[in-house]
């Protein structure tokens, strides 16, 4: 797919899986060209941050980053439930409630138990990315509540239960957990993670 954006003057961007590929690598090289080229004055990290959309998303990476020739950080993130991106807007959040609560069967006017579930597939894809490709740091680990920032992750056994998990294997090989501010412009009280999560006990 292609898109074309204008300002002063005409700039044409592919966006095409193809040319995102071919953007990707040559970054890695420019990066480890100045990571060599500075490394008596400056310690550079290259790294990269995630995505998960789809199964086969976190064996793509794994191939990817070998490919490569590795990098020196990952920063292990979802940002999607169902195929849907749930930190875009509200109305992308909805769809994605909506697609999951259809596919469990749920109520529509039950908006806790679709946020539930919209929550369980969430903290499940992290805990396959956070199993295949060990990040290290996890990032945003409670995005799933971005636009109901004040649901209770603890209310609900099976969400809970979840959250436990990610926590305690994110610590078993000594990942790190983002704290983003960015949630303070987005409505929370906090930045990411929530409080109930911070406060996790592996």
């Amino acid at each position: 797919m292609t898109f074309t954006t204008r300002a002063n003057t005409n700039f044409q961007r592919d966006d095409s899986l193809d040319n995102l590929l071919s953007t990707f690598k040559a970054f890695i090289v420019e990066a480890r060209r100045l990571q060599s080229l500075y490394s008596d004055r400056i310690e550079l990290l290259v790294g990269l941050e995630t995505e998960y959309i789809i199964g086969d998303d976190v064996a793509k990476l794994e191939s990817l980053v070998e490919e490569v020739g590795g990098v020196d950080y990952i920063v292990g993130s979802v940002h999607h439930v169902a195929e849907v991106p749930i930190d875009f807007d509200q109305p992308h959040f909805q769809h994605a409630l909506d697609t999951v609560a259809a596919s469990a069967g749920l109520v529509s006017s039950d908006v806790n138990a679709q946020h539930e579930q919209l929550c369980v597939r969430y903290l499940d894809s992290q805990y396959n990315l956070l199993t295949k490709l060990q990040p290290t740091v996890v990032g945003h680990f409670d995005l799933c509540r971005l636009y109901r920032p004040d649901f209770s992750l603890k209310d609900n056994s099976e969400v809970w239960s979840r959250v436990e998990r990610n926590v305690a294997y994110a610590v078993s090989y000594g990942a790190l957990f983002e704290a983003n501010a960015a949630a303070f412009r987005k409505g929370w009280h906090s930045a990411y993670p929530g409080p109930d999560v911070a406060k996790v006990r592996s």
